[in-house]
C-alpha cells in the first residue's frame, strides 16, 4: 500500500453556523469524507471530551469503519482551534505534567477507536526570545520531567560549578571565596579609605579570571535581576563590613587597630564562604519556588543546553540539530556553511552555549533543547507513564510544523521539519520500530519562512521515508488559508514537484501507508482539490518526472474537467445565451433531467454537476 488520500474534517469551533451540526463530535466528523470522493478523514480534535460521546467505540467500528469503509487519523488539540494545547517542550513543571497526561489520554483514546495516527504541532510554546517579557512559574523541570534542582545536583553538581565558573579549572565553588579574600587583604588602606576592592567588582572579576574562573553571568543576570557574580560578591563584602562596623560600636574599618582588623578580615572570609553557599542554595530554591518570574524557562534551557553539549556522545540531538540548523540557514541564504558561519562570526570549534555569539542565535540551539524535552516524554525514566505503550505500526505519532505568528515567524522553538526529522530518526532507533514520523504542511512551513524545497533537498537520501503525512493545499504563505488546489494551476504543478522530490528520497516507495490530507477551508474548496490531488498521486505512483507530465495531469485530456470536448459542449450549449428572452418561441433550458431537478428545487446543483 502506498498513498492514502484523505480530507480533514474541520473544527466545530471555527466553522460556519451552517456547517456546525456536521462537525459536532468525532462521529459526525468521521462522516465528512463520504461525499468528498475519499475514504479517509483526519479528525480535528478540539477537546478530550469528544472521546466521551456515547458508544463512540462501537459506532466508529460498526458505522464508520465497517459500513462506510472510512479510516481516520487524529489531529490533536492545537491553539489554532482555540485550545490550550499540550506543550511537550515546556520546562515548567506544571505544564510538563499536564501536557504529558493529556497526550497520554489522547493516545490511549485514539488507539481505542483504531485511529491510524495521532498528529500534534511540534512546538506551540512561547517563543524563546519572548520569554523575557512572559511571567511564568519558577517551578522548573529537566527533559525527563524531574525537578531541575535535582538535575543540577547530579554528577557532583557540575552544572552548578559551571554556573559559578569553576568547572573547567576543576576547583570548588568555595575556592572563589579564597581568591576574593586574598584580593581583599592584598589591598592596603589608602588615604583613610576602606579597601578599594569593595567599590570595584571589576577587580573581583579580574582576580577570578586570573585563576581561570569564568562565572556564567548571562545566567546570573537572569537570577539576580541584572547583576553578575562579581557584583553580588562586592555587595556582600559591603554588607559584611557594615554588619561588623555595627558590631564594634560603629567604628569605621579604617580606624580599627590591627588586631581587630585582622579579626574582621577573618570574618569576611568566613562570611564569603557562607554567602557562596547561600547563593547555591538560593538558586536551587529559586528554580523550584513556584513564584512568578519573567521567563524562568530560559534558565532551564541554558542548563539543559550545557548538559547536552557536554554529553553529546550520549545526547546526539545536540550536534545533529545544531548542524542541521546551520545547514538550513546557510542554504536559505545560498551560502556554503563555511561562508555563512564566517559571516555570522561563529567558529565551528565553538558551538557552545558559553559563546556569546552562538548563544545569541537561539534559532541554532533552542530547537535541540526543545527536541530533547519532547524526547523525554516518550522515553521517561521515572514517575511518568511511557507514552509509547499506545503506539504501534498500526497507530503512529507525527510531528507537524505549527503556523507562524505574525512578526515572530522564525522564533518558534521547533518549527522546521528538517530539525525534527532527526528527532524522529533518533526516537525510532531508540524504540526499535518506526512509530514516529514527520508531517509536512507547506502552508505552515511557508508561514514560518521555511522553504519546503530547501528542507526536502537537505533531507538525507532516504529522508522521505520518515515523512508519512502531507497536509495538502494551495501553498499560501498566510496560514491558515486552506485554499483549494485548482486543476491546471501553477500550485498543482508546484505540489507535484515537491512531492516528486520527496518520493525520490523514499516518500511512498515502500509498502507502508503514506497519508496525503487535503486540509479543507470552506465547503467550496473540496471539488477541484480532490481531483487535483488524485491526479498528483496517480502520476507520482508512476514516477512520472515533473518535466514529462501529460495533458491529463492538467485536466485537459479527454474526459477530464478542463478537456476540450467538455469545454466545447459547454460553449455550444451556452452560445445562444445572449438571445434568451428575446425570441417569441420559449426556449427549453433544462431538458428532461434538468426539469426534474428544477421541480425539486435543485436547479443550482444541476447547473454545477451537469458536466461532471
Amino acid at each position: 500500500m502506498s498513498y492514502v488520500l484523505g480530507v480533514s474534517s474541520g473544527a466545530f469551533g471555527v466553522t460556519s453556523a451552517e456547517e456546525r451540526p456536521q462537525l459536532a463530535g468525532l462521529f459526525r466528523k468521521a462522516q465528512t469524507s463520504v461525499t468528498k470522493g475519499v475514504n479517509f478523514v483526519q479528525l480535528d480534535l478540539e477537546s478530550l471530551s469528544e472521546f466521551s460521546e456515547p458508544d463512540l467505540d462501537k459506532r466508529m467500528e460498526n458505522d464508520i469503519r465497517e459500513k462506510l469503509h472510512i479510516e481516520y487519523g487524529i489531529h490533536s488539540e492545537t491553539k489554532a482551534f482555540g485550545v490550550e494545547a499540550a506543550e511537550l517542550d515546556s520546562a515548567i513543571g506544571m505544564e510538563y505534567g499536564r501536557a504529558h497526561r493529556r497526550i497520554e489520554e489522547v493516545l490511549e483514546k485514539s488507539k481505542k477507536i483504531k485511529a491510524k495516527y495521532v498528529l500534534i504541532h511540534s512546538s506551540e510554546s512561547e517563543p524563546f526570545p519572548l520569554l523575557e517579557k512572559t511571567l511564568q512559574s519558577t517551578d522548573l523541570v529537566d527533559p525527563d520531567g524531574n525537578k531541575l534542582s535535582e538535575f543540577l545536583k547530579k554528577d557532583d553538581c557540575w552544572l552548578l560549578k559551571w554556573l559559578f565558573g569553576v568547572e573547567k579549572v576543576d576547583k570548588k565553588i568555595e575556592n572563589i571565596a579564597d581568591y576574593v579574600y586574598n584580593l581583599w587583604i592584598s589591598k592596603p588602606i589608602e588615604n583613610g579609605e576602606r579597601r578599594k576592592l569593595i567599590k570595584t567588582p571589576e577587580a573581583i572579576q579580574s582576580a577570578l579570571e586570573e585563576q581561570g574562573i569564568e562565572p556564567k553571568d548571562f545566567i546570573w543576570y537572569e537570577i539576580s535581576g541584572g547583576s553578575g557574580l562579581s557584583e553580588l560578591l562586592r555587595r556582600e563584602i559591603e554588607n559584611i563590613i557594615q554588619r561588623i562596623e555595627s558590631g564594634v560600636g560603629g567604628e569605621k574599618y579604617e580606624n580599627l587597630d590591627i588586631k581587630t582588623r585582622n579579626s574582621v578580615d577573618e570574618s569576611i572570609k568566613r562570611n564569603l564562604n557562607i554567602e557562596l553557599n547561600n547563593l547555591s542554595q538560593n538558586i536551587l530554591s529559586f528554580i523550584q519556588s513556584k513564584n512568578l518570574h519573567y521567563g524562568p524557562e530560559r534558565l532551564a534551557y541554558y542548563f539543559v543546553a550545557k548538559w547536552m553539549e557536554k554529553n553529546k556522545d550520549t545526547e546526539p540531538l545536540w550536534e545533529k540539530i545544531i548542524n542541521a540548523s546551520i545547514k538550513f540557514f546557510a542554504s536559505k541564504e545560498k551560502k556554503t556553511v563555511e561562508e555563512w558561519m564566517e559571516e555570522k562570526k561563529i567558529k565551528s570549534t565553538n558551538l557552545s552555549i558559553d559563546d556569546d555569539t552562538f548563544r545569541s542565535m537561539h534559532e541554532l540551539w533552542v530547537p535541540a533543547v526543545s527536541a530533547r524535552y519532547i524526547y523525554g516524554h516518550f522515553f521517561p525514566k521515572e514517575e511518568y507513564e511511557d507514552l509509547k505503550k499506545n503506539l504501534s505500526e498500526e497507530m503512529i505519532f507525527a510531528l507537524e510544523s505549527p503556523m507562524g505568528g505574525r512578526g515572530i515567524e522564525e522564533w518558534l522553538r521547533l518549527g522546521n521539519p528538517y530539525m525534527y526529522y532527526f528527532l524522529v530518526e533518533e526516537m525510532n532507533e531508540k524504540a526499535g520500530k518506526e512509530i514516529f514520523t514527520v508531517a509536512m504542511d507547506f502552508e505552515h512551513m511557508l508561514s514560518l519562512r521555511v522553504d519546503p524545497e530547501t528542507v526536502i533537498e537537505l533531507l538525507p537520501e532516504d529522508g522521505g521515508k520518515h515523512v508519512r503525512i502531507i497536509h495538502a493545499g494551495w501553498p499560501s504563505t498566510l496560514a491558515p488559508a486552506h485554499l483549494p488546489i485548482e486543476i491546471g494551476s501553477n500550485q498543482q504543478k508546484y505540489l507535484y514537484e515537491m512531492y516528486y522530490k520527496l518520493r525520490e528520497k523514499g516518500f511512498g516507495k515502500d509498502d507502508k501507508e503514506y497519508f496525503v490530507i487535503f486540509e479543507r477551508g470552506g465547503p467550496e474548496t473540496f471539488q477541484q482539490s480532490i481531483v487535483s490531488l488524485k491526479l498528483i498521486l496517480k502520476f507520482l505512483e508512476q514516477d512520472v518526472s515533473p518535466k514529462k507530465l501529460p495533458p491529463e495531469f492538467y485536466g485537459v485530456a479527454t474526459g477530464e474537467m478542463a478537456s476540450p470536448e467538455r469545454q466545447s459542449t459547454i460553449i455550444r450549449e451556452h452560445a445562444a445565451d445572449p438571445l434568451k428572452g428575446l425570441i417569441v418561441v420559449p426556449e427549453e433550458e433544462h431538458g428532461f433531467l434538468g426539469r426534474a431537478a428544477v421541480e425539486k428545487g435543485k436547479a443550482e446543483e444541476w447547473k454545477k454537476e451537469k458536466y461532471r
